[in-house]
């Protein structure tokens, strides 16, 4: 049986396969979502491509779970799981939201034993991990997702949300100023209108007046360019309150592992950023957090390889569905 695995960002689609032989992920993929009209052509010309048939689909999505229809969130494609299944002539399918499979593609670190390799998950600060409790999973892309990672005696857990929606949650006049500029556009400001590509946009709108592309701001940054590096240092400082909040929400005493997109491009900025200072500046729980230990994953194709753990996960047994 082949196994067709799709996990489906805001401006990125990773595709893979896999077989109940070998369940390493085979010719792993990326394309951007906008040279395809719909999801359905990007798996069509994907399986055409290979030659592949495959009878079961995972799809590892950036949008809510909620029945069969998915609507990507900062992306113009909307379609209906089983529909889409049953246009590559797949037998079943598995829809979870993306964090979900980037959580389980972490289920090794919450193994007592557990080495990790650098290549894949960098350590950013070492710390005291508790491999009985949460691992929180989070960080930003073109949004920001959020979930954690929980061992249980049936096997690893995971606390799916929308995590990235929450309030956003200013510390200091500068953030106020942001939000203040963000509730005249939106009304409600989640923590994903700052902490994303978007948000970096408009951070570097805020303080400039100007406009550029994240990634430009990135390159900036990263390239010593103050009003760039401005903007990604507000950024990551509001990053870090809200992994404060969440890690704190689910007692993510195993850990941090910072996920997504964007970090991973700017970490020769990150450790300069305040994003630590912030996190460890929560009153009363301070200690806590400053205790945890934070990676950040290097993996591109994580959320692929979490998807093949989810098609075997008990937990989500019961969500595997006929197309």
């Amino acid at each position: 049986m082949i196994r067709l695995l799709a996990d489906i960002g805001g401006t990125s689609i990773r595709l893979g396969w896999q077989t109940d032989s070998d369940t390493a992920v085979r010719d792993a993929t990326t394309a951007s979502c906008v040279d395809y009209a719909t999801a359905e052509d990007a798996l069509l010309d994907y399986c055409k491509a290979r030659q592949i048939k495959p009878h079961f689909l995972v799809l590892a999505v950036a949008a809510e779970i909620a029945g069969t229809v998915v609507d990507i969130t900062n992306n113009h494609w909307r379609f209906d799981a089983a529909i889409l299944a049953r246009a590559i002539k797949a037998r079943q399918y598995l829809l979870v939201n993306d964090f979900t499979a980037q959580a389980l593609a972490n289920s090794a670190f919450l193994e007592a034993d557990f080495q990790p390799d650098q290549s894949i998950h960098k350590c950013l600060r070492t710390g005291y991990s508790n491999p009985s409790a949460p691992l929180l999973v989070i960080g930003p892309g073109t949004g920001l997702g959020v979930a954690a990672l929980v061992p249980t005696p049936a096997g690893m857990v995971v606390i799916e949300g929308e995590g990235g929606h929450v309030s956003y949650a200013p510390r200091n006049a500068a953030e106020r100023s942001i939000l203040t500029a963000l509730v005249a556009k939106y009304g409600h400001v989640s923590a994903e209108r700052v902490v994303s590509g978007a948000g970096l946009e408009a951070l570097y709108h805020h303080q400039t007046g100007k406009r550029l592309f994240a990634p430009q701001i990135g390159n900036g940054a990263v390239n010593g360019d103050a009003a760039c590096r401005a903007a990604v240092d507000m950024m990551m400082q509001s990053f870090a309150t809200v992994v404060a909040n969440a890690a704190l929400s689910f007692g993510a005493g195993a850990g941090i592992m910072i996920a997504g997109g964007i970090v991973p491009k700017l970490l020769d900025c990150f450790g300069q950023s305040g994003f630590f200072e912030r996190l460890d500046d929560h009153g009363r729980r301070s200690r806590f957090l400053a205790n945890l230990p934070v990676f950040v994953s290097l993996d591109r194709f994580a959320g692929l390889k979490g998807a093949a753990v989810a098609a075997d996960s008990a937990f989500l047994a019961g969500r595997i569905s006929p197309a």
